[in-house]
């Protein structure tokens, strides 16, 4: 009997040995946190960010000011994931996948169209639908290597962060794999990537140059095909349409002299359908609120909020002009009456995929309020501004 349990212990431990042949420790790996992608020659280019395991980890020691090492490797194929895979070959330690964050196209890649990227990627066990996608005009080696301030891990950098970029004036937030691709998939031209690039003039250490991330446009795509590119000053209005802004700044003048500043968030934009004579009309409102950021000239907070209301119409409006020219549905317009009316949709995209002109906004109307003054009080003035608090 105890020659039997002996021979079962043995197998036992045997088997559960046998299970764990294959695995690695997790300091022997490198884990790719970054993939970026370029077309050249009829083959694609694919660039993978590697950093150790000391890197990835959170440590409450975190030492400043120690150079980073940043590894990359770089592979070609003719498909996306045969130029991946290609990596593979020559790295001297295992790759893991799994803490993929980013993933930078080119836009040689989006004019080849972007449903392989999402068969390459996506498809993989190890691939999250949180990881964020971008579109780049720079060099892809220098987006790989760019690193945070006080020589922090890549990971600090805002392409990394789901936030507003770290930054009041981002107009065009991140978005991650489940929700371009829920947006690529719809009809009417709702998809768009964040065009990220490299700003090398703001930020010294010392006296020596350093460069830092910055959102510089967007494209827009009619299901995987790129439709068109537009940089950040004509999007300004694109910026009232995401309820996950955190706060942005918006600049008052009266006479032509600076007025006030106001810090405003979390808008709430309203699109209402109606059909005219068979042709969609849009009825578009607009709320947000905030605080005042500084007070230049003295205006009542009645006048604020209307100044404010008025600058936000203009940006709406402005934007959606831009986007007209390009033939882009920058606020998702097209993609309200495909949920609502699919049969008038199709009907009207049967002869053209874009069917906006400048009549589709019917009315706009915005209603900003103003939470706070800050800290101070300040002197808010009377409509006719008698100089009475």
């Amino acid at each position: 009997m105890k020659r039997l349990l002996m021979f079962v212990v043995v197998v036992l431990t045997y088997v559960f040995i046998q299970g764990c042949a294959n695995s690695r420790d997790i300091q022997s790996m490198a884990y790719v946190t970054a993939i970026g992608l370029d077309y050249q020659d009829g083959k694609y280019q694919a660039y993978v960010q590697v950093l150790n395991f000391s890197n990835v980890a959170r440590s409450e020691a975190v030492e400043l000011g120690k150079s980073v090492p940043i590894w990359i490797g770089r592979g070609q194929g003719e498909t996306i994931s045969g130029a991946i895979a290609e990596t593979n070959a020559t790295s001297q330690s295992r790759l893991f996948w799994g803490h993929v964050k980013a993933v930078i196209v080119t836009k040689n890649v989006m004019r080849q169209g972007l449903s392989g990227l999402n068969s390459a990627l996506i498809r993989d066990s190890q691939a999250r639908y949180t990881v964020l996608f971008y579109g780049t005009e720079e060099k892809l080696e220098d987006i790989l290597i760019q690193k945070s301030m006080f020589n922090l891990s890549p990971l600090d950098t805002m392409i990394f962060t789901a936030v507003q970029l770290n930054t009041q004036k981002a107009y065009i937030l991140p978005m991650n794999a489940n929700e371009a691709y829920a947006y690529l998939n719809e009809p009417g031209g709702a998809g768009m990537l964040p065009e990220i690039g490299i700003n090398r003039d703001t930020w010294y250490e010392d006296k020596t140059s350093r460069p830092m991330f910055i959102i510089r446009g967007a494209y827009f795509f009619n299901g995987y095909e790129l439709q068109s590119h537009m940089l950040m000053l004509p999007l300004k209005g694109m910026r009232w349409r995401d309820s996950k802004l955190d706060v942005t700044p918006v600049q008052l003048t009266e006479n032509g002299k600076p007025a006030a500043v106001l810090m405003l968030g979390h808008p709430k934009f309203n699109i209402k359908l109606r059909m005219e004579r068979g042709v969609p009309r849009y009825d578009i409102t607009i709320n947000t609120d905030g605080y005042l950021g500084e007070l230049i000239q003295q205006n009542s907070v009645q006048e604020l909020q209307a100044m404010a209301a008025s600058v936000i119409e203009q940006e709406v409006m402005n934007t959606y002009k831009s986007a007209l020219s390009k033939r882009t549905d920058c606020y998702r317009l097209q993609l309200e009456l495909y949920r609502r009316y699919p049969g008038i949709f199709r009907e009207l995209t049967s002869n053209s995929s874009f069917f906006l002109d400048e009549n589709s906004i019917a009315s706009l109307k915005v209603k900003v309020f103003l939470r706070t003054t800050g800290k101070f009080k300040g002197k808010f003035y009377t409509e006719e501004k008698d100089g009475n608090a």
